[in-house]
């Protein structure tokens, strides 16, 4: 492997954006909650739905299904266990 290659990953669903105030690449404009499996002890990033009526998402390992429905007042938290 040339490790002098610079080092590409194509991540499919998500849209790159370049903003001219960070001079980087960035994920925006998806709101995002973070997600413990503790199935299998790890921890992804659920973005909500085209609708925005919920996050869906899925365990990177077993791919066991969650959804947190997006409710009336909603909460400040960001991360959450699915136990």
């Amino acid at each position: 492997m040339d490790e002098s290659a610079p080092y590409h990953l194509d991540i499919e669903g998500l849209e790159e954006t370049h903003a001219p105030s960070d001079g980087g690449g960035g994920f925006r404009g998806r709101s995002w909650v973070g997600i413990r499996f503790d199935c299998c002890g790890v921890y992804t990033r659920v973005y909500r739905s085209s609708d925005g009526t919920a996050y869906r998402g899925s365990c990177p390992r077993c791919l066991r299904k969650i959804r947190l429905r997006v409710g009336e007042g909603g909460t400040s938290s960001r991360f959450f266990v699915a136990e």
